[in-house]
């Protein structure tokens, strides 16, 4: 077995070079197969009719591989292309591919916009939708953010992206109440100009492939924006298992969006929306911290397999880890941008 991976019965180990990338692959199933499930992203494009794409080039091992449209089993013995989508590993192998993007990996870049729409959407929350030139649609995996950036600044705002990848137009929710100096300038600005720099994508707490498993996402105010990104894109795939939705706000008017995550539910058999209303009245209240936590334990979730996706302050963020886990949730299946850029608090 290739070092550094340790895999139970009829699975295989894959290192995808040169970036290093390791797959557990199972019996039977392909190589690109393997990198959708564990959201490594890789280029295929056999739904637009266009094969090659997914080559490689496999330096160890052994697989069964199409050809003709029968199986063939070949070996690393010589030089050996091969189609990842067409590709069953027999052995641990080693395949050089190129455009291979680890989870939440896409390269970054700096687009101008057009802003096509500004609206208030509830209570100080502002719908922002910019739009790409015709023939660009932006990279980005579903639950990823970007920086905007108003003229003369370099460090940038940031925020998630609300609409599911795959379109020229994407949609943020700004929320920009009357102390919040920054986000009224950018709202203010936006409403006058034709256009906007930004970045993107950043993130890795995104679903960058197709999961296997139960979806329970929470979001706290306009971290909603990050869930409606991956709810949209999942739910468009035909994802069957269970997706619940936990949305924490201090009132019932900072549920902005609450007619959409009702919609999702009403049309989607396998979709749960739990609205959570706190009525905190200040920032020094954290009972809406213990009470998101509380209502996605109160709910017949497996946690042992399923994918957690939370956004929200710091706070939220580690007090819903520490009480998911205590309930049987693996560290690895919890995603949160916080996690990025903050330590756990100390005890």
């Amino acid at each position: 077995m290739i070092s550094g991976m340790s895999l139970g019965s009829r699975e295989y180990c894959v290192r995808l070079l040169p970036k290093n990338i390791l797959l557990a692959v199972r019996e039977g199933e392909s190589v690109y197969e393997a990198a959708s499930r564990q959201q490594v992203r890789m280029p295929v494009s056999c739904r637009n009719g266009v094969c090659h794409i997914c080559k490689g080039i496999l330096t160890r091992g052994q697989v069964e591989t199409s050809v003709s449209g029968l199986k063939v089993s070949v070996g690393a013995d010589r030089v050996q292309e091969v189609l990842l989508c067409q590709t069953w590993p027999k052995s641990d192998c080693e395949i050089n591919v190129e455009n291979v993007y680890a989870r939440g990996e896409l390269p970054v870049k700096e687009v101008v916009c057009q802003v096509s729409g500004v609206k208030q959407l509830g209570g100080h929350v502002y719908e922002v939708r910019l739009s790409f030139s015709a023939g660009k649609i932006p990279e980005f995996f579903a639950g990823q953010y970007l920086s905007l950036h108003l003229p003369d600044d370099a460090e940038g705002s940031f925020f998630s992206i609300a609409s599911a990848p795959g379109g020229r137009e994407i949609e943020l929710h700004i929320q920009a109440d009357p102390h919040l100096a920054k986000a009224l300038e950018i709202v203010e600005h936006l409403q006058q100009a034709n256009s906007v720099k930004v970045k993107l994508p950043f993130g890795k707490a995104c679903m960058s492939g197709s999961a296997d498993s139960e979806l329970i996402l929470a979001a706290a105010g306009t971290g909603f924006a990050q869930m409606k990104s991956i709810v949209e894109d999942t739910l468009s795939r035909g994802f069957d298992k269970p997706v619940s939705l936990y949305w924490g706000v201090r009132q019932e008017k900072d549920m902005y969006l609450r007619q959409l995550a009702d919609s999702w539910e009403r049309d989607y058999p396998n979709f749960r929306f739990v609205p959570l209303v706190s009525e905190a009245i200040d920032d020094v209240c954290t009972r809406h911290h213990d009470q998101m936590a509380n209502a996605i334990c109160a709910h017949s979730h497996d946690l042992k397999h399923s994918q957690v996706f939370v956004s929200g302050s710091p706070t939220l963020v580690f007090s819903t880890l520490e009480r998911l886990e205590e309930a049987g949730l693996k560290r690895s299946s919890f995603f949160s941008d916080v996690l990025e850029y903050t330590a756990p608090p100390e005890k």
